[in-house]
């Protein structure tokens, strides 16, 4: 029976670099990225997962190989898990669009309704992305780690929250965010976990206690 979800971020790309809308369109890891899915490996097996779901995206897909080679475990996908479809914003410069007003809250997260032409508001988004997971549960594993991206985390942990306003719940690549399964539901501690910082303190408090 599912105990603990812990859902992740996908490693660095190009596009992320770059800042533009990767949206349903794919860039590759760069090397950094491939760095931060092997910390992130190393942080989810010591928390003893035992199977991981990514998105079908390739970014996605390719964190999830690295960090289930890490681990031990395989992986599978679920097309639920992909990011937010941008529709006619897809590829361009965040930071140009959010000083356009009509595209500010579409693309800062402030608006779970807001929609360019042809995109996804984050309350769809949502709404796939917790079906998705609602899946994790009929799998024979205790602990699972799922890997998607930036704004379908956004759109998850706003949702889980009940808010208005979704910017605060934005993932570094590779940020992760433990979900404890309680009484049906899914309950968040703490989100945006990164997977280098907690290493070093557990690295550190070994080094205190000798």
């Amino acid at each position: 029976m599912l105990e603990h979800l812990i859902v992740c971020r996908h490693g660095e790309t190009v596009w992320n670099i770059e800042r533009r809308a990767q949206g349903r369109a794919d860039s590759p890891l760069t090397a950094a990225g491939i760095e931060q899915a092997r910390s992130l490996g190393r942080a989810l097996a010591a928390r003893g997962i035992e199977h991981v779901v990514s998105s079908t995206l390739g970014r996605a897909l390719h964190t999830a190989e690295i960090v289930a080679e890490i681990a031990g475990c395989a992986v599978s996908v679920d097309p639920r898990l992909v990011e937010r479809s941008f529709g006619a914003l897809e590829g361009q410069n965040f930071d140009s669009m959010a000083l356009d007003p009509q595209w500010t809250a579409v693309v800062r997260c402030t608006d779970p309704d807001a929609t360019a032409p042809g995109s996804e508001s984050l309350r769809e988004v949502a709404a796939r992305v917790m079906a998705a997971l609602e899946a994790t549960r009929a799998l024979p594993y205790r602990s699972i780690a799922v890997i998607t991206h930036g704004q379908s985390l956004s759109a998850l942990l706003g949702t889980l929250h009940n808010s208005h306003d979704y910017s605060t719940f934005r993932h570094g690549n590779c940020g992760y965010t433990p979900l404890h399964v309680r009484e049906g539901s899914f309950v968040v501690d703490a989100w945006n976990l990164d997977p280098l910082a907690v290493a070093l303190a557990d690295t550190s408090t070994v080094t205190d206690q000798k």
